[in-house]
């Protein structure tokens, strides 16, 4: 009987034992389906956003804090669900903003739609650089890719539909423009040589033996700003460029275009850049005036505004800056 006894007890804890076992790994099971439905339902909404981000954001605002955080569960500890949210978060910011951009009013300024689509750009990239790097891969990283690309050709193409519409005013081509001026401040703290002799094409490019590219000069969040460029075009400038330089015309007003590569000194902090200029125009004869410059530099992720129409531009750009006049040989 005590053997019986012995025997019956050994069974009954093993029995015990492996109930316990069972009911762990259920408990392990239920968390690991739960955790993958959530994973599920966070690759939905970031499907949702490129297709219909207002209704990705109000589903996912609602989801995050009913489901993600319930009953004092936070789901967000676990790595994957995380990253999982952070790639929905960051999908439905883009698309949302794609869709202001879309449904706002578009800039008709050339310079503005420059300057619009290089605030775009930055925005976007902030984005991309978001991304947790473990699932910067595959199909989903390639459609937010493809969305972020979408946006920088919303705004190419409707800059071409006004470089198209405006095309070039025939008064420019075939001639050759020269210019030398000494800009000088009031105070001699600085001065500038104005240098230019080049050709306007008729293609919308320019053949530059010489240009003087303005600087970036003011202020922008209470720091002073003054960006320049080397006044040797052939040597400093021209090997650097990464396309044609450009100009277009429209509503009285030329817009230059100048794109550089990086400096190969990392330490003159001058990284791939773009360069804008936007004048008004006006011919008298042979002579060509430009004046009220407006300057942009977008160098990302820094980009820069400044000139006519900005506060610091009666300070920063003396009357010798404000124009300088171009004659046709």
């Amino acid at each position: 009987m005590r053997y019986l006894l012995l025997l019956s007890t050994t069974i009954t804890m093993i029995a015990f034992t492996s109930c316990k076992d069972t009911l762990d790994l259920d408990e392990e099971t239920l968390l690991l389906l739960e955790k993958q439905e959530k994973i599920e339902k966070l690759d939905e909404l970031f499907e949702l956003a490129f297709t219909d981000a207002a209704k990705a954001s109000d589903e996912y605002d609602s989801y995050f804090t009913e489901e993600l955080l319930r009953d004092g569960q936070n789901f967000l500890i676990d790595n994957d669900v995380r990253m999982q949210a952070t790639f929905t978060d960051l999908a439905i910011r883009l698309n949302s903003n794609f869709d202001e951009i879309k449904n706002g009013e578009i800039p008709t300024s050339l310079f503005k739609l420059y300057e619009a689509k290089s605030k775009s750009i930055i925005f976007n990239r902030s984005l991309l650089g978001e991304i947790p790097q473990q699932i910067r891969k595959g199909d989903k990283l390639a459609k937010f890719q493809s969305r972020v690309n979408e946006v920088t050709a919303f705004y190419e193409a409707h800059i071409n539909t006004i470089k198209n519409a405006a095309g070039i005013d025939q008064r420019l081509p075939g001639k050759q423009w020269k210019a030398m001026k000494w800009a000088i401040s009031p105070d001699f703290s600085a001065f500038f040589i104005l240098y230019y002799d080049f050709q306007f094409l008729a293609d919308g490019t320019l053949d530059i033996e010489q240009f003087f590219l303005y600087p970036l000069l003011g202020r922008h969040d209470f720091q002073t700003l003054n960006y320049q460029e080397s006044a040797n075009y052939p040597e400093e400038i021209a090997p650097k460029l990464l396309s044609e330089p450009a100009f277009v015309t429209y509503d009285n007003k030329i817009l230059f275009y100048f794109h550089l590569e990086s400096n190969p000194n990392a330490s003159d902090l001058k990284f791939n850049r773009e360069w804008i200029y936007e004048f008004d125009y006006v011919f008298e004869g042979d002579a060509l005036t430009l004046s009220n410059p407006r300057v942009m530099r977008f160098m990302h992720p820094f980009l820069y505004t400044m000139g006519y129409g900005h506060d610091s531009y009666e300070e920063y750009y003396f009357e010798d800056l404000r124009s300088f006049t171009l004659t046709a040989e």
